[in-house]
Parts: structure tokens; C-alpha cells; sequence
């Protein structure tokens, strides 16, 4: 007896086989990619500070894009998350409420804005305010002053401001001139 003549022949595994295994792990793959990008990129992550490019406020289905705060399109800035139906704090924020994936809670938005910058929709109900040049014919308001880690009705009187934008958390007040 040879030394292979009591071994018994493996069967060759055909390229099918692989394929059965490699696509159920590569589905498994990138949907856990896809989840923990989703959940990192979503609001249910937000901080107080973090800059957004919103649409509309309000009941939101589709979470804003989360952008930099310097960037034309970030148009607000979170300045407090409340979850269980709580109330934004004090102050003129805009309410995001956003249906998340893993909560449900509210984003106090305020105005992402620096002296100088203007706005279209700025006395808009739903529609939100976003940033354009001062020469647009459509803007209707102009941050005339930013007073950070002031949370007064007095930090605008020696302004041309029309509006008060008064944020208790974090403390911040924004003169605006409206043209309307």
C-alpha cells in the first residue's frame, strides 16, 4: 500500500462556494459601515456649538447636514438639545425637532452669523434664514452686532438694530437690522 492510497481525495471546492461565503460578509460589512456612519454624520450626536446648514425648522423627518461653522451654508448653531419634551431654554432660539434614529429630542437652534453677515428669510416662519451677500437685493437683515457672553435686551442700544436675538444658553445676543 502506497503512502496515499489510504488518504481519501478532498473534493476541490468550486469558486460557487467562495462566492456563498464572501457576498453574506460583505452585505454584513457594509451595513455596519453604513449604520456607524450614519449614526456618527446624524443630529443624534450633536453638541451645543456644532454648526448645521438647515432648510426648514420645525418637525424635520431628514437630519440637516452637519457643516462647518465658518462655511456660507452653516446657517445655524446648535445652543442647547433637549430630549423628553423639554422646552428650550430661555431665549429666541429656533426648535429643530428631530425624530432620530436611536431619540427623539429638540435642537435650539440660534443664528450662525458674525457683524456684517446678511440674510434672506430672516421674518420667515418654517423657511430658514441663510447667509448671501450684503449687495443681494433679496436680503431682508444684516447682523449689525454680536455681543458673545451677553444675554441682554441693553447690548444692542447703541445700534441701528431693528431685532434682538437674545440666547440665555450660551449667552449671546445678535443686533439685527431688518429691512422689514
Amino acid at each position: 500500500m502506497t503512502e496515499h492510497e489510504g488518504e481519501q481525495a478532498r473534493p476541490k471546492r468550486s469558486k460557487w462556494f467562495w462566492v456563498g461565503i464572501l457576498v453574506p460578509v460583505a452585505i454584513v460589512v457594509i451595513s455596519a459601515t453604513t449604520w456607524v456612519v450614519g449614526y456618527l454624520s446624524s443630529t443624534d450626536n450633536a453638541q451645543v456649538g456644532d454648526c448645521y446648514a438647515i432648510t426648514t425648522f420645525g418637525d424635520v423627518g431628514v437630519d440637516p447636514a452637519k457643516t462647518d461653522c465658518g462655511a456660507t451654508e452653516a446657517n445655524a448653531k446648535v445652543g442647547a438639545k433637549t430630549e423628553g419634551g423639554v422646552a428650550c431654554p430661555d431665549g429666541e432660539y429656533d426648535e429643530l425637532t428631530v425624530d432620530g434614529t436611536f431619540s427623539s429630542y429638540k435642537l435650539c437652534m440660534m443664528i450662525n452669523a458674525k457683524q456684517g453677515d446678511c440674510l434672506v428669510n430672516f421674518l420667515a416662519d418654517s423657511v430658514a434664514y441663510q447667509k448671501v451677500p450684503c449687495t443681494d437685493p433679496a436680503k431682508d437683515a444684516e447682523i449689525v452686532k454680536v455681543a458673545d457672553g451677553v444675554a441682554s435686551d441693553t447690548a444692542c442700544e447703541d445700534t441701528e438694530a431693528t431685532h434682538l436675538e437674545v440666547y440665555s444658553t450660551p449667552p449671546s445676543t445678535l443686533c439685527i437690522k431688518s429691512s422689514k
